[in-house]
């Protein structure tokens, strides 16, 4: 807002400062690792468009901020040397390297945590991904921890400061490919709070949803829109499950797998002949016919790898075919457009 908006305001509402949205916390790595992932960050709802922050004083404020983290990241690293045990203070000093983009200074400081907590699911997961050694697939303990303490604030995070549009290219790329035929069994899965659930409860007639998280399902049962919820991992459910869905969505859920084989496989058995997949991944500028898990402990994956394992898969993937694939932009982080890959997979 300029300066005539801001007189124009103050004479049609009598405040001559608008409420500006802080610039903290605005991408999925502050969000999740929350400075931790231990506890939520405040949400906040949307501010109307006449109230929009001046870029010019969002800028200046994000570097002011940034020098006061600088600041904070020196004098906490400093009361780290002199109490190198301090469990409080490696967490701190870890999760403000994080968000100043010291990946050394924040490996040290996780494996200094993983020296004192080794069963930590968290914190064994950080020291991995940040010493060059992030498993192929994270520990479920890990993804549902951090979806648990992130539940409360999930929906207004992503919706009101991120500009998610994951579930919306899902449900569009599932409704082209449906081509009007309604699916007679649906699942959601990693359905986290149900923000797909509006986007597609009328492509099916019976919708189920899933996820790691205890309270991310109970956020999703207060939709009503789903016909079953179950707290689970997502493999080992849809292994269970043989030929019975006619289509399967996960937006935004790949990022927490890296390898993909596995649950590939288990999504071509749960589908019907003819049922579909459709899914979100984050764009792999590292390594396109891999997967790489960044700072934040999310994986991306390539356009390579994705059209690989459908191109030339074994026999578990042998009759899941790619159908479509298109680059998108999924949401923004740090007021920057984060790409990927919204596809769909048909079973034959």
């Amino acid at each position: 807002m300029n300066r005539k908006q801001r007189r124009q305001a103050g004479k049609a509402g009598g405040n001559t400062q608008p409420p500006q949205k802080p610039v903290a916390a605005t991408s999925i790595s502050d969000r999740l690792l929350g400075l931790a992932g231990k506890q939520a960050m405040p949400g906040t709802a949307a501010l109307p468009a006449a109230f929009a922050p001046d870029p010019v004083q969002s800028l200046l404020a994000a570097e002011k901020q940034k020098r006061q983290r600088e600041e904070e990241f020196a004098r906490q690293s400093r009361a780290l040397a002199a109490n190198p045990q301090s469990i409080p203070l490696l967490r701190s000093v870890a999760q403000l390297a994080l968000r100043l983009d010291k990946r050394a200074e924040a490996g040290a400081a996780y494996a200094g945590l993983h020296a004192l907590l080794p069963d930590d699911p968290e914190v064994a997961h950080m020291h991995a991904v940040l010493s060059g050694s992030a498993p192929a697939r994270p520990d479920p303990a890990y993804v549902a921890g951090l979806f648990d303490a992130f539940a409360d604030t999930f929906d207004r995070t992503l919706t009101h400061w991120l500009e998610y549009r994951a579930p919306k290219l899902v449900a569009d790329a599932a409704r082209a490919a449906l081509g009007g035929i309604k699916a007679e069994n649906a699942c959601d899965l990693g359905c986290g709070t149900g923000l797909l659930g509006p986007e597609i409860r009328d492509l099916c007639t019976h919708l189920s949803g899933i996820d790691l998280s205890p309270r991310m399902i109970e956020k999703a049962r207060e939709r009503k829109l789903y016909d079953a919820l179950d707290v689970a991992e997502i493999v080992a459910w849809l292994q269970a499950r043989p030929a019975k869905f006619d289509l399967l969505l996960a937006a935004d859920v790949l990022a927490y797998f890296g390898a993909l084989e596995d649950a590939f496989a288990a999504i071509r058995a749960a589908l019907r002949p003819g049922g579909i997949f459709v899914a979100t991944v984050e764009a792999d500028a590292l390594r396109p016919d891999g997967f790489t898990a960044g700072k934040s402990g999310r994986y991306a994956h390539g356009e390579g790898y994705i059209r690989k394992l459908t191109e030339t898969a074994g026999p578990a993937l042998e009759s899941l075919a790619l159908q479509s694939l298109a680059r998108e932009t999924l949401r923004q982080e740090d007021a920057k457009p984060v790409a990927g890959y919204v596809f769909v997979l048909r079973a034959a």
